[in-house]
């Protein structure tokens, strides 16, 4: 297993990674007929999207997606395909408004010392951390909450940040499927 590639999010003046998601209505690719495949390690899901923030909606800008074929038109777009890349289908400039309701958050500033070779990693491994609330896919809310994150740091490294050796085969499987998920509670 692999650490993931994670989608982003462009702010005015930061692109910043998303990192926690509680809410529904990101973009699915199976709603528009896409089942994705991995190609490659680090992206079990078989796709990254880059959202953006534009006038206070979320809008889908960029979709790079593994279907092994050439992929659908999206918001009248058609791909940029290719079976050479890390991706074969890659979608510019889509701004395709996402009716997304929840929170989304979006961090910079990973702190190398907390890499684990895995999965998705956690907000409190970044130094700049914001919550964004959306209702249908307008943000209502920005809040910054890196000092939260910073106090779940502190408490989170003082145990391992992965199984030891004599770790049980369950803790270990419990452990990898926990770095995989992307929901969070604040």
């Amino acid at each position: 297993m692999t650490a993931q590639i994670p989608d982003t999010l462009l702010l005015p003046g930061q692109e910043l990674f998303i990192v926690g998601v509680n809410g529904n209505g990101l973009f699915e690719p199976l709603a528009y007929g896409m089942q994705p495949f991995p190609r490659i390690t680090s992206c079990w899901r078989g796709y990254v999207c880059a959202y953006k923030i534009l006038y206070s909606k979320l809008l889908l800008n960029d979709l790079r997606v593994n279907l092994n074929r050439e992929g659908p038109s999206v918001n009248n777009l058609r791909p940029v395909f290719s079976g050479e890349e890390t991706f074969d289908n890659i979608y510019h400039q889509l701004h395709l408004q996402i009716d997304f309701s929840g929170g989304i958050l979006a961090a910079g500033g990973f702190i190398q010392q907390l890499y684990v070779h895995m999965g998705f990693h956690p907000a409190w491994k970044y130094r700049n951390v914001f919550e964004l609330i959306l209702s249908h896919g307008r943000v209502i809310e920005t809040r910054d909450v890196s000092e939260q994150m910073e106090q779940i740091r502190s408490e989170m490294v003082k145990a391992p940040l992965e199984p030891g050796a004599h770790a049980t085969k369950q803790q270990i499987e419990e452990w990898v499927a926990s770095t995989f998920k992307l929901d969070y509670n604040l």
